[in-house]
């Protein structure tokens, strides 16, 4: 077994050890001990032990051992905010958010109890007094273009699929929440299967194993320049417990009035609305969720240090910036597109 895999969530390191033909994680601290024959599969346990441990009472985040006093305190403002809203379907990006977002997510965090069976109008309710808070970083033409240009189009599994992920950018400012819905949900689970190493020479991964796969995706150190590793390893739980509410959700366990899981938006079931713009929201964070995580454990993680005079970025961000203004230049549009390696054209 490798023995420098690391793996942490809110802040407590998880220990491995392999034993005959079984993984066993433990975290000592938190009384936690897990075992599958897939490390993954004992990962993603140990995070739903801790999701069952946070109905009662929310975990105390632990501070890192090094001595980054700012870092410290925003990693555990974050990782409590996240114990409650990933229950919503959204998590937050650190790299993002600023601090009078943060004092707000706090506040609303502390009227929600999530022991409490919310009605789907509750739930609603809930999701929209997050959306308040966190829609202008889904929606800003600088945030889309640079992730985009820096991530997405850059990084492994994910860049494969960046035109048609482009497509789902201009269908959100164009508020077209039935596209990006539409488009979104078949791309996370390609992603998925890009990690896994998917072809169809091979019988094609049950999604319990995208999932195990995608639980054992570990930081590089190798690139200093690159979120901390208890940072995306929240990520990588936070993307685990928002898709399994809902893109990996049972169709037969899906709420009656949203219809939203992959099943019933692949092959339409039923007449929920499932194109909401809550719902287009969630997909978006998604992807994000994916781009920085598969970038950071790839080594390829460069939106710190990318160039704000690219090309490719200047000229997003004034496309996207037309389009939610209602301005569409169809000479930029083809250019857009062009730009991707895997984009084919239309005929």
């Amino acid at each position: 077994m490798n023995k420098v895999f690391t793996k942490y969530i809110f802040g407590y390191e998880m220990h491995f050890e392999k034993k005959a033909d079984q993984y066993v994680v433990k975290i000592e601290e938190l009384k936690i001990k897990k075992q599958s024959q897939s490390r993954g599969r004992a990962i993603r346990e140990v995070f739903d032990e801790i999701k069952e441990k946070t109905k009662n009472n929310l975990i105390q985040p632990k501070k890192s051992k090094e001595n980054l006093s700012y870092h410290n305190n925003l990693q555990i403002r974050l990782f409590k905010i996240n114990q409650k809203i990933t229950h919503f379907g959204f998590s937050v990006i650190a790299e993002d958010i600023n601090e009078i977002d943060i004092i707000k997510l706090e506040n609303l965090c502390k009227k929600i109890e999530i022991s409490k069976s919310y009605t789907y109008k509750n739930i609603i309710d809930i999701e929209n007094n997050i959306i308040e808070i966190i829609e202008p970083y889904i929606i800003d033409p600088h945030l889309r273009a640079l992730n985009m240009a820096s991530l997405i189009m850059n990084t492994n599994h994910i860049s494969k699929f960046s035109h048609i992920i482009e497509q789902s950018y201009i269908s959100l400012f164009r508020e077209e929440y039935i596209s990006t819905v539409m488009i979104l949900t078949p791309i996370i689970e390609g992603i998925l299967l890009s990690l896994y190493g998917f072809n169809f020479k091979n019988k094609k991964p049950k999604e319990q194993q995208l999932l195990n796969k995608w639980a054992e995706l570990q930081y590089d150190y190798s690139n200093t320049k690159i979120p901390h590793p208890y940072i995306i390893d929240e990520y990588i739980r936070a993307f685990l417990d928002i898709s399994e509410q809902i893109i990996f959700s049972k169709h037969q366990l899906a709420n009656d009035y949203s219809y939203f899981n992959r099943n019933y938006i692949a092959h339409v079931m039923g007449d929920g609305n499932f194109y909401t713009r809550n719902n287009a929201y969630k997909l978006i964070h998604l992807i994000d969720l994916m781009a920085h995580v598969l970038a950071a454990c790839n080594g390829q993680h460069n939106r710190y240090a990318f160039d704000r005079d690219d090309v490719d970025y200047k000229i997003r961000i004034y496309y996207y910036s037309n389009l939610r203004n209602k301005k569409d230049t169809e000479e930029v549009h083809r250019y857009i597109f062009n730009s991707h390696r895997n984009f084919k054209g239309y005929v």
